[in-house]
């Protein structure tokens, strides 16, 4: 089976490592059919004022004009790596506009949330401050925000981690079920793609992002998969692809949904 890894993350984000060519790099070592370069759009100012959660302004067009550079190499090389070139924008209240034309250079958009009432759900310094929140609260503001997100005019093309805030062991007292079964009802209504993410299969949660339970609501719902590493150095590019394609499996999928450097997807079929 093809192999691919269709979130990654370079130095650019302002917490990971490694240069565009090394992620190209060790993706060609790998032998990878397809890499999606998908690094953290920027963030406003107010919001994120040290860039460690994004790129700069600045950084985004040497970003977008390194992609290119590896590209062209590519075709000269006659390589078989398709580059994909991607971004993963953060969900803000009231940036739905903007993210329409923040997007545009972009032939694969991953959205996604981290934020909470300005505080990150995956980052252990803020997590410390769920208490004033509770538990089930942050839960359910995750949710609304990620339905926000999927139930908006933004030119996403597919949702990570639905189940984020799972990555400290922090789990609602409350079903979560039918907040799932919406998430996966109107991901499937906007025809966009669920990732599994693999990167919580090296945190503490041990497990990828959905859940099998969680996939299988949205398999039920007809939204097509698709899979990324979410690497944030170049030693990380497609770890646990290869268990998050058996995940699908289990879950139902018969094929993992890519995207292509034209906008459109491509299928591969899952062995087993």
């Amino acid at each position: 089976m093809e192999l691919v890894d269709c979130h990654t993350h370079t130095a650019f984000s302002g917490h990971g490592s490694g240069t565009v060519a090394e992620v190209v790099g060790r993706a060609r070592e790998l032998g990878l059919a397809t890499l999606a370069l998908t690094e953290h759009l920027w963030l406003p100012e107010w919001f994120d004022p040290e860039h460690g959660d994004s790129m700069t302004v600045d950084q985004t067009e040497l970003y977008l004009s390194q992609l290119h550079e590896q590209r062209a190499m590519l075709e000269e090389q006659h390589a078989p790596l398709e580059l994909v070139i991607g971004i993963e924008a953060d969900w803000l209240d009231g940036r739905a506009e903007e993210l329409a034309s923040l997007c545009a250079p972009y032939e694969y958009v991953l959205g996604s949330v981290h934020f909470v009432d300005g505080l990150a759900v995956d980052y252990a310094k803020d997590v410390g401050a769920w208490p004033e929140l509770g538990v089930d609260e942050t839960w359910r503001r995750y949710f609304e925000k990620w339905l926000d997100m999927a139930k908006s005019p933004a030119p996403f093309s597919a949702f990570a981690h639905p189940d984020l805030p799972k990555k400290y062991g922090l789990c609602p007292s409350f079903d979560t079920r039918e907040y799932f079964a919406e998430m996966a009802h109107v991901t499937a209504q906007r025809g966009c793609m669920i990732e599994v993410n693999t990167s919580g299969q090296r945190k503490d949660v041990g497990e990828a992002y959905p859940s099998l339970a969680v996939l299988r609501q949205f398999f039920a719902a007809g939204v097509e998969c698709t899979v990324g590493s979410d690497a944030h150095a170049p030693a990380d590019i497609a770890a646990g692809v290869e268990d998050a394609c058996a995940l699908m499996r289990a879950a139902g999928y018969r094929y993992v949904t890519v995207p292509t450097r034209d906008g459109d997807r491509r299928h591969i079929r899952l062995e087993g």
